[in-house]
């Protein structure tokens, strides 16, 4: 066996939620070793479905320039179609998720091609920093009171160790990390009792050529002028469709960038049936090509017809067991389970891979604080943290049960209800509005434990909200600019970052001028000079919504004063008008800029308070603290360290106010 080398963090998988992490804590300098079974990132597309917060995800990580290119397309509707009806049936339910009214800036659902993401993800970890082993096979884990012990086969088929201050599982539900080592522990998964749903489904990717009158010149289609992208979109619509059947639920769409060609159907396995029996071509053409067969009456014809078969190619057609579980404990000792290993859900709420995501993002910061200078109890840290994670979980569950529970109901006497019941109330057109949305609207809020990094008191633990912005006094730029780009700059050094809620350009002086003493009442953990300033007063701007004027004006006051008191990190906020407006402007960067449908440029200020002037966010977009003045700013500042250490006036504080309101309930 080689010789043994040292690492802070040890990772094993690399998959997104890995991948995810690594990337983060090479951004804190932390030092990591990924070890990856898999020799090269998997050519076969498994998850589809990123919500609004994977693409936050991804564009935090720099990433969002490919996002459209790359990576996906918006999702767009999601219609929920009941019986065994064509794919053009209408929908007894449309979401529509092609609006920004989430509170991240983005729309609602990415549709992503999965290898495509991670390659993306993998291209912004620093090797410098964390090391990518691929090809390599845990053996063994073992950990004393200071050290995780981790044997691994290298490529070569050399035995390896390595040993680290923590390790993290991001190795899958079958992975080596739980299986072998945590399950004998006592840590298991644990079904949830909310959601009544076990089933085996088989899920398939086509590729999909187009045909054309020179391959398929008896096509009937084509005599009534039908070109060849006409017939594919007609066959394979662009939304997302659950089918409702209760003889067979299905769901199907596109993913993948428009040029992919790619297909995604998944259909469940009744009892009896054998799973791979129905995993073959025999058996999942028999179900899915009823779907892809129009009556000839539709175009005047005398037969039906079927998209041709030597037009379809399969990528993969594979049986799995969906089901809702947790595991019991999230972190034994030094040793952390992330994503798949920790948890599991149905397909039907698109929540698998970002519920990975926000699990590393989380995750990170505290590992960096746990191996930093001055580290707190990392137990405390670790608790703390899948405390949280399993709040957020619940509400991501909750969306898996309601189009769960739409898409698989087995009573056709139920369906036929539930479909005129959503029939009828989506005659009131604010009702319709309301389930349009989706349940999106509302930013995540934790409710306090003890334990939870964040001031209640302060309404801290609810997630910021983020807007388009751009730089003072200028256009705003082709390619969209997040609040969150400036926040949370890889220049900046502080895992914590200060936000200072700007009403005018007047009040900014002093504003600036109530951080002066931030540092040191933080003990570090803020720096002033890194404090985000986000301007809201449009005074200042020559503005037409119309395409055919924009126009930034000065940058007024700031000009003027003193360059002393003009904050390094300041942004305005953009309003939809500006954004539609420089979309038209930069039509070549229009696949970057999806149209702010029922985006709300004021997000920040009604999420937040429009009396709190300073807020305080971790590195993960949750408030810590939201201030309405200099006093209960510095009063927040102070409680940081205390917090995070578990200890001292804040924490009894908060103890306290759960305490009191936990004996009431």
């Amino acid at each position: 066996m080689s010789s043994m080398e040292t690492s802070e963090v040890i990772i094993v998988g690399c998959g997104p939620t890995g991948a995810v992490l690594s990337a983060h804590l090479s951004r804190q300098r932390v030092r990591a070793v990924i070890l990856e079974r898999e020799p090269t990132i998997p050519t076969d597309p498994r998850g589809i479905a990123l919500d609004e917060e994977g693409i936050r995800t991804l564009q935090g990580l720099g990433l969002y320039d490919k996002v459209y290119t790359e990576i996906g397309r918006p999702m767009g509707i999601f219609n929920f179609i009941s019986g065994s009806g064509g794919l053009q049936t209408r929908p007894f339910l449309r979401l529509d998720y092609n609006t920004i009214v989430g509170g991240t800036g983005h729309v609602g659902v990415l549709c992503h091609k999965q290898p495509a993401m991670e390659k993306c993800i993998r291209s912004v970890i620093d090797p410098d920093i964390v090391s990518l082993r691929s090809g390599c096979t845990v053996t063994a884990i073992d950990e004393d009171q200071d050290w995780v012990y981790t044997d691994y086969t290298n490529p070569e088929g050399q035995k390896c160790r390595v040993r680290s201050k923590f390790l993290v599982g991001a190795d899958g539900k079958t992975g080596f990390t739980r299986k072998r080592y945590l399950e004998p522990k006592g840590i298991h998964m644990e079904r949830d009792l909310r959601l009544h749903y076990e089933e085996t489904w088989i899920a398939l990717n086509w590729h999909l050529v187009l045909p054309t009158p020179e391959s398929h010149p008896k096509f009937p289609l084509w005599k009534f002028g039908y070109t060849p992208e006409g017939i594919y979109d007609i066959f394979f619509p662009k939304d997302f469709r659950f089918l409702c059947n209760p003889n067979r639920p299905a769901i199907c769409t596109r993913f993948g960038l428009e040029k992919d060609r790619l297909w995604r159907f998944e259909f469940v396995v009744k009892p009896g049936e054998d799973n791979l029996e129905m995993a073959s071509t025999e058996k999942t053409r028999e179900i899915i090509m009823p779907y892809l067969t129009h009556p000839g009456s539709q175009y005047g014809l005398a037969e039906d017809i079927s998209w041709p078969l030597d037009c379809i190619k399969c990528l993969r057609s594979s049986p799995f067991f969906f089901s809702a579980r947790s595991c019991n404990k999230w972190a034994l000792g030094r040793t952390i389970l992330c994503g798949d290993a920790a948890h599991v859900f149905p397909p039907f709420g698109g929540q698998g891979i970002v519920s990975g995501f926000r699990d590393a993002i989380s995750l990170s910061w505290r590992l960096a604080l746990a191996l930093g200078p001055s580290a707190p109890s990392y137990e405390g840290l670790l608790t703390g943290w899948y405390t949280e994670r399993k709040q957020q979980l619940e509400r991501s569950l909750a969306i898996t049960v309601r189009n769960g529970n739409f898409c698989t109901e087995p009573s056709r006497v139920k369906a036929f209800i539930r479909d005129w019941y959503l029939w009828f109330i989506q005659l009131v057109p604010s009702w319709r509005h309301q389930l349009e949305l989706g349940g999106r609207g509302g930013m995540i809020q934790y409710d306090y434990r003890p334990g939870m990094p964040f001031l209640e008191q302060f309404e801290g633990g609810r997630m910021f909200p983020q807007v388009f912005c751009a730089p003072v006094g200028e256009l705003a730029p082709p390619m969209p600019m997040f609040t969150d780009d400036i926040i949370f700059s890889k220049e900046k050094k502080c895992l914590f970052q200060l936000v200072v809620i700007v009403e005018s350009v007047a009040e900014i002086g002093r504003l600036k001028a109530d951080l002066a003493d931030i540092d040191t009442l933080s003990e570090g953990e803020l720096d002033a000079e890194e404090a985000t300033f986000i301007l809201h007063d449009f005074s200042y701007l020559k503005a037409s919504v119309s395409s055919a004027s924009f126009q930034a004006g000065p940058k007024s006051n700031l000009e003027d004063g003193d360059i002393a008191t003009i904050p390094r990190y300041i942004t305005r906020t953009v309003t939809s008008g500006e954004y539609a407006a420089t979309t038209d402007h930069h039509p070549d960067y229009a696949i970057h800029r999806p149209p702010p449908l029922r985006y709300n440029h004021e997000r920040i200020r009604n999420d937040i308070g429009k009396d709190k002037k300073f807020v305080i966010l971790r590195p993960d977009w949750f408030v810590f603290a939201a201030c309405r003045d200099k006093g209960e700013l510095e009063k927040a500042a102070g409680s940081i360290k205390r917090v995070l250490h578990g200890v001292g006036e804040g924490v009894e504080q908060e103890r306290e106010r759960f305490l009191k309101r936990e004996s009431r309930l």
